[in-house]
């Protein structure tokens, strides 16, 4: 089960994001890159703190497992219902990986909260992960309001008030009490100054039932590319952008996600290019969902209602009914979408791989320490099913970072040997297919930042088709900190602490991380901060970049502060 399935609910309203991007720039990262003009970096939003919080979201419709459809015509009282980040016990952080891997920003520390009343909701803890499929949704935009992208994981540890009335909410949590599945996708984020509506963007989502044997970041179903797709250029020159399917035999539906596929217009109304949170899509004439097979006519299952009403009411998912020889078919075409223009001919814009083949990774981001070992885990389906006994082949793949230019040039991927990894998994019955990742010590490739940066790509021969290539997303993104063995004085400890103080001026309202009295006049609070788990909103570092060697040293030498009070109190 997941989002897709029955009892769901769909949401749409506005999210808040406020990250710092002094970090998104190299060369900041270099001490000896002065912070006056013409030095420091600043780019925009500089003094960001990193808060991430929807903004007045509200449950639009629901879909009970009948087939029964609750909107604002009908009387069901989860419509309405407010769907919130409780910023409990602070608001969630929104953090990149490395600023050579920016297109994996994950949320940390999200709780969310769906209310009817005070009495009549539930609560989760929104699992930690990055944000998937990234593109150019506005033809011909610029800045960060041109870019979508979408969230899918799960609620953990799914609490409900004890006086739940809505029907709704009762089938919901008797289908999946524990445990719900999510997935929302954040667009129009508008990120100038001049906007009244500043560090705020859309979003819309959905929540339904979640199995444990299912992924939690993505469906157990079908992937629909977008026919003539370049990889190369995988921001740009597609109608459609990829989609997302499930079969649903028992029901005899097929669920279609287009949520983050269907471009839309930049509405210039003010004078100035800003995507407005309820402007139009593009019109591209009539699209229909179908099945195509590879000779012969498709078998059109319904048209596909992608105006702006139907978008923030279901979220971009909507189904449709099949017969069984539909199904049957289904069990080895593909499915796909055509696009009939106001003029011209049909033609098909989405599609499955001829094959069938979909891969992904349940979790796509490690940050690794020297010497750990993770395992990794993917899954392999071929027309929805899994794939058994299926050849992976593993090898690095960093086409997806973002490698600074000169200068500096801090080229990523290398030294190979500081992560290692099998060449090859075969899946198993179930299609999963798991390998470990190994870290060394990278010997500071990159010397003002820490660590390196990797991208590791997976690849088998059902999925190796020119004409329908790979989501150029669909790779895992590993940061391997550097070894740092140093004694516990504040001389070993200024260089990254300035460097934090410099990348993050936002702290300077709360401490002033380059004065080594600070930390002994607060000791305590550092040390709680710094021993959180890393899920926790109050993590710190909130960027979740400081190694495991760096911090270690930091709390030894807050443990040792008392006795070199002396000592640090006359440093520079």
């Amino acid at each position: 089960m997941s989002y897709l399935d029955v009892p769901r609910l769909h949401f749409s309203g506005a999210f808040i994001a406020k990250p710092s991007t002094v970090n998104n720039t190299a060369t900041n990262y270099d001490p000896a890159t002065p912070s006056s003009p013409g030095g420091l970096v600043l780019a925009w939003n500089p003094n960001g703190n990193h808060d991430w919080q929807f903004l007045n979201c509200a449950v639009k419709s629901a879909v009970t497992a009948d087939g029964t459809i609750w909107n604002s015509a009908n009387a069901e009282p989860i419509i309405g219902a407010a769907v919130s980040s409780t910023d409990d016990p602070v608001t969630a952080k929104l953090v990149d990986l490395d600023t050579e891997q920016q297109m994996v920003s994950q949320i940390w520390g999200l709780h969310i909260k769906v209310a009817i009343s005070d009495t009549d909701y539930f609560v989760g803890n929104f699992r930690v992960i990055s944000f998937n499929d990234i593109w150019a949704r506005v033809p011909n935009g610029k800045q960060d309001w041109m870019f979508s992208a979408y969230y899918q994981s799960v609620l953990d540890d799914v609490t409900w008030s004890d006086q739940i009335t809505s029907p709704f909410l009762k089938e919901l949590q008797s289908a999946s009490p524990n445990q719900l599945s999510i997935k929302f996708v954040v667009d129009a984020y508008q990120d100038l100054y001049y906007q009244k509506k500043f560090n705020q963007g859309r979003i819309v989502g959905t929540i339904g039932p979640a199995a444990a044997n299912e992924p939690p970041n993505f469906v157990l179903g079908r992937q629909l590319r977008p026919v003539g797709f370049n990889p190369n250029n995988s921001f740009f020159g597609t109608p459609l952008y990829f989609g997302y399917a499930r079969v649903d035999p028992s029901r005899g539906k097929v669920l279609v996600d287009l949520g983050n596929s269907v471009p839309t217009q930049a509405d210039l109304s003010s004078g100035k290019p800003v995507q407005s949170p309820t402007g139009p899509p593009v019109d591209l004439g009539k699209l229909s969902v179908a099945i195509i097979p590879a000779a012969g006519n498709p078998t059109i299952l319904g048209d596909y209602d992608y105006s702006l009403a139907a978008y923030l009411s279901t979220a971009g998912v909507q189904e449709y009914s099949v017969t069984p020889d539909q199904l049957a078919a289904l069990a080895n075409t593909p499915l796909g979408v055509i696009q009939t223009p106001v003029s011209g001919n049909p033609v098909t814009v989405l599609q499955e791989s001829p094959t069938g083949a979909y891969i992904n990774a349940t979790q796509p981001v490690f940050r690794m320490n020297p010497g750990e070992t993770v395992t990794a885990e993917l899954i392999a389906l071929l027309f929805g099913e899994p794939a058994a006994d299926q050849f992976i082949v593993l090898s690095y793949n960093n086409n997806g970072l973002q490698p600074a230019t000169p200068p500096p040039n801090y080229a990523v991927g290398v030294p190979t040997s500081a992560l290692s990894f099998p060449q090859e998994v075969i899946t198993g019955p179930d299609g999963r297919a798991t390998f470990p990742l190994t870290a060394s010590n990278p010997g500071n490739p990159r010397q003002v930042i820490d660590g390196q940066v990797y991208g590791i790509g997976y690849s088998w021969s059902q999925d190796n088709l020119r004409d329908f290539p790979t989501d150029p997303n669909t790779f895992l993104s590993v940061l391997v900190f550097d070894t740092y063995q140093q004694a516990p004085i504040w001389e070993n400890i200024q260089p990254f602490m300035m460097q934090y103080a410099t990348l993050y001026p936002f702290m300077d309202s709360i401490f002033m991380l380059s004065d080594p009295t600070v930390y002994q006049q607060n000791m305590a609070a550092f040390k709680t901060v710094l021993t959180y788990p890393v899920t926790d909103p109050r993590y710190m570092p909130v960027t979740r970049d400081m190694s495991r060697d760096k911090r270690e040293l930091l709390l030894k030498w807050l443990e040792a502060a008392p006795r070199d009070h002396q000592h640090n109190q006359s440093d520079p």
